[in-house]
């Protein structure tokens, strides 16, 4: 029996296919997406960087920057009364720089020399005249200016009644010094010893209103991150005038200290440290 060699009928190199599903409507929006995808990846440039990166706690501090420049651009208007404080004050010191140019060497001189403060204060009727009573009122508008834009930066309290306010009472305790070192004066038969201590006041308050106005202006102009240097040098600057200004005071009355100690005792505190008691306490309390 002859042995049949049986093949298969089918070719032994045919691969069996499987099939294939049909791509669902859902994986053809894939492939239309990623292939947007990628063609924008080859037309853009992709080392191109739209932002800087910024941190989260950085928007804060950046829409508090934007803020106080939109609130700056707003308040520096025609309206702006401290704008225009400002432009009466540098009009005042343009008319006292007319009368006299050398004004501000002859108030360096009168605060380091009081000899020459001594003479020059006699030249000058110890004040009363048109240039220092002009110096006088660029500080009084100034100082109170300097403590309203000091106040309402730092407490919000932007209201032009609380200007007013300091204004007047700025003009009543500084006025009201000299007119009672004049009576003091008068009553103790001490006149030219108290119209020289006046004179010695207006001489520092000269000094005083030129460097508040300076402050104010960059105060006014400058960046609100400014404020709080500015009004630390300005309080720091008084004092030392204050300061200044007694040690002067002491020099002129030196002669009578001794055998009239209780009444300068008890002008000291009544006039030179229980004011400014009084409004730290007021403005403790109401801040």
């Amino acid at each position: 029996m002859n042995p049949t060699l049986s093949g298969q009928q089918g070719n032994p190199f045919d691969i069996a296919r499987i099939d294939v599903e049909q791509p669902t409507k859902a994986s053809t929006e894939l492939d239309n997406t990623s292939k947007q995808e990628l063609t924008k990846l080859d037309t853009d440039n992709p080392f191109e960087i739209s932002h800087i990166p910024i941190r989260k706690n950085q928007f804060d501090e950046i829409k508090k920057l934007n803020s106080s420049d939109e609130n700056k651009q707003e308040n520096i208007e025609l309206s702006y009364i401290p704008l225009w404080l400002i432009v009466l004050s540098m009009c005042l010191l343009a008319v006292i720089f007319i009368m006299r140019r050398d004004h501000l060497m002859y108030i360096f001189r009168s605060i380091n020399n009081s000899n020459f403060m001594r003479s020059f204060g006699y030249t000058e009727n110890y004040g009363l005249n048109k240039i220092y009573t002009l110096g006088y009122l660029i500080f009084l508008i100034n100082c109170s200016l300097f403590i309203y834009l000091v106040v309402s930066g730092l407490y919000k309290l932007d209201r032009i009644n609380v200007l007013a306010y300091i204004m007047g009472f700025s003009i009543i305790f500084f006025v009201g010094k000299h007119i009672f070192n004049s009576l003091l004066g008068w009553t103790f038969i001490k006149t030219k010893e108290a119209q020289l201590y006046n004179f010695c006041i207006s001489t520092f308050n000269n000094l005083n209103g030129i460097i508040f106005l300076i402050l104010n202006i960059l105060i006014v102009f400058g960046n609100d991150t400014w404020l709080k240097p500015l009004a630390l040098f300005g309080v720091a600057f008084f004092i030392i005038a204050l300061l200044s200004r007694h040690y002067k005071g002491l020099l002129i009355i030196y002669k009578y200290f001794n055998s009239h100690f209780f009444h300068f005792f008890l002008y000291f505190c009544t006039f030179e440290i229980s004011p400014w008691l009084i409004v730290y306490a007021y403005v403790n309390k109401l801040f």
